[in-house]
């Protein structure tokens, strides 16, 4: 409803006659609009959602520091691993994932909203990035770290989370299970100690084959020795309450002692097979494929290169090869679909996995998306790849009592530590483990078991679910996730077609027959041609002329009509017309009837249901359009489908 101030106008008028100066006051209408949004955005409230180490900060004490410092520390001893691991996944460098693990928890350490959250390089965010560094290396991989960043960023100022909403359940379960497979699978090349080129499912898994006759049986017997490993100490926990006779599990230090192995297990392979592999070495023997070399020290804070030389690769002077220049636009253009394929995937599991963590509380996704893109945006600065919050690490950080988001700074500082001092230890760890490693870690993310529930509910949504994970399996992870988000939204949009309006027939003394047709839904366009067909087949059902009869058009769950079911009513109507059909509209709201009468004739009859701003002179049609849904309701079931 639009409220009319009539002292407004004859103020306006008379300052247009005696021609005053609109513009001036116009002006500083709107510069006092500017100062009280400015006003009612700055607020103290505001501030501390925006910067919530604000809320925390002021009431820490030496106790939080204390837990804080535990769990840091517990989360950084399986933050080292996996980042060694993920870093190789990317296809660069491992100390590129360690980078990717110190920088950001200090970002999300004064940004981030949720206590048990720890972001970092994720194997599907290794494995995004892993296809731009085979076109252009560790700087597409930066770049695309400090974009996404930025776009996450954006995202979060301008509160367009609602994008996500697009991406379905299934479409997420099909990605991920793809990403893991294709990780998994990968991963098994290096399991076996083979060496062949390519990285993805439809050239690994091949290739395996391919090549048997060079499996190394070192790497495959320590390999598959360590998953067994990391198999049994993650589900170490469980002996407590599978052993419930053994009295030694229930002291409580036994249990700590318990959960700090299971915790740390990932440390505990790489520091054994680092161990084994050296005390081969010591004898001479060179039988595992080895990490080799890691770059030690902190890396220089730098701008991300936006250009930069590489040589170029067909050059036939290898002694002195020629370089070429690659431009920003060129890096752009070679990011193409993952500049917004890697935020959307990062926003994703940033937001999912802080709704997990917060106990059915309240989650500001907005802060959420600031945080993650602030930290990608930092970590481009010391050469990192796009990172995400991680699950496992989470679990990790929530068990080990982290009492506010400061946890994160320790578990970055101890990073930090390694990667200045314990770099040269690294050199000595076997590829082979460090599959392990990502498999182990991975496996759980193939969401196979959700395929038996889409079975028993609503099985079409296996379509959008198949049509994901083969995609990205076999043509590319990008592409795979707009398939199968497009197959989803075509079916929704299929279903929406589908209108199911049926109609009753009843006879009312001293009118005559009357045919009701409820309309199930909204009318847009892609249903008007049904709809177009339920109102023919009711015109030309008259077993008896001779009996008078009315239609009624039922609008009860009618909220709004587009613009082309309109026009189709209008031709309806008017066949109707030229044959002497009566009919009317029921149960239309006040803003349908405006919208209806903008391109339908005036003289329509229309049964509105009596609203308060009413007047009592519409009380007859108010109770004709309500009894006539009583009507229509009470005889749903006996109801014929038109």
């Amino acid at each position: 409803m639009v409220v009319i101030n009539d002292d407004v106008f004859p103020h306006h008028l008379e300052n247009d006659a005696n021609g005053s100066d609109d513009g001036s006051e116009s002006d500083l209408g709107s510069i006092s609009q500017v100062k009280q949004w400015i006003r009612g955005s700055c607020t103290t409230e505001l501030l501390k959602r925006r910067l919530p180490f604000l809320q925390w900060a002021p009431t820490y004490t030496f106790r939080s520091i204390f837990h804080d410092c535990i769990a840091g520390f517990t989360v950084a001893l399986t933050a080292i691993p996996q980042g060694i691991a993920y870093g190789a996944v990317a296809g660069l460098p491992v100390e590129y994932g360690l980078y990717t693990a110190f920088a950001g928890p200090f970002v999300y350490a004064l940004l981030g909203s949720v206590r048990q959250i720890t972001v970092g390089p994720t194997a599907v965010m290794a494995i995004m990035t892993h296809e731009y560094t085979l076109k252009g290396g560790a700087p597409y991989a930066i770049v695309l770290s400090f974009l996404a960043g930025c776009i996450e960023l954006m995202a979060g100022l301008l509160n367009l989370g609602w994008i996500m909403d697009f991406i379905s359940g299934p479409v997420i379960s099909g990605f991920c299970s793809a990403a893991a497979v294709t990780v998994i699978v990968a991963q098994f090349k290096t399991l076996l100690g083979l060496k062949f080129p390519g990285s993805s499912f439809a050239k690994v898994f091949p290739g395996i084959f391919a090549n048997w006759m060079d499996i190394s049986l070192w790497d495959t017997v320590l390999g598959f020795s360590f998953i067994l490993l990391l198999l049994l100490l993650k589900n170490l926990t469980l002996l407590r309450k599978t052993c419930t006779n053994w009295s030694c599990l229930r002291n409580r230090h036994v249990s700590k002692a318990i959960w700090f192995v299971s915790t740390c297990r990932n440390a505990l392979a790489v520091i054994l097979g680092c161990v084994i592999a050296y005390s081969f070495e010591l004898y001479g023997y060179h039988p595992f494929n080895l990490t080799g070399e890691i770059k030690s020290g902190v890396p220089s804070f730098h701008l991300p290169p936006f250009s930069f030389e590489r040589p170029v690769s067909n050059s036939s002077n290898s002694s002195n090869p020629e370089f070429e220049l690659v431009t920003f636009d060129t890096i752009l253009s070679d990011l193409g679909m993952g500049l917004a394929m890697v935020p959307i995937i990062a926003i994703l599991e940033q937001v999912a996995i802080a709704k997990a963590f917060s106990n059915g509380g309240k989650t500001d996704s907005t802060q959420e998306m600031i945080a993650v893109g602030m930290g990608s945006i930092f970590c481009s600065f010391f050469g990192c790849l796009p990172l995400t919050a991680s699950f496992s690490r989470s679990s990790v950080m929530s068990a080990s009592g982290a009492k506010t988001q400061f946890a994160n700074f320790f578990n970055g500082f101890v990073i930090l530590i390694a990667l200045s001092f314990l770099m040269p230890t690294f050199y000595y760890i076997p590829k082979s483990v460090l599959g392990a490693v990502i498999i182990v870690a991975v496996y759980s993310m193939v969401e196979f078991d959700e395929i038996l529930p889409m079975w028993r509910g609503r099985r079409i949504e296996l379509i959008p679910f198949a049509t994901t994970f083969f995609c990205c399996l076999l043509i590319n992870i990008e592409y795979g996730i707009l398939a199968g988000a497009l197959i989803h939204l075509l079916l929704l949009a299929h279903e929406a077609t589908r209108t199911k309006s049926s109609y009753i027939r009843y006879k009312q003394q001293g009118v005559g027959e009357r045919i009701i047709l409820r309309a199930d839904r909204n009318l847009y366009f892609p249903t008007v041609e049904r709809f177009r067909q339920a109102l023919g087949r009711i015109a030309s059902d008259n077993p008896n002329e001779s009996t008078p009869r009315s239609i009624v058009i039922d609008m009860s769950r009618v909220s709004q009509v587009d613009h082309t079911s309109l026009k189709m009513l209008k031709a309806m109507l008017s066949v109707w017309d030229k044959k002497g059909e009566r009919y009317s509209f029921a149960n239309v709201s006040q803003d349908l009837e405006r919208n209806m009468l903008a391109v339908l004739p005036a003289g329509i009859n229309i049964l509105r249901v009596r609203t308060e701003t009413d007047s009592a002179d519409s009380d007859e049609n108010a109770e004709e359009a309500g009894a006539l849904l009583a009507v229509s309701t009470c005889a749903k079931d006996g109801g014929q489908r038109a």
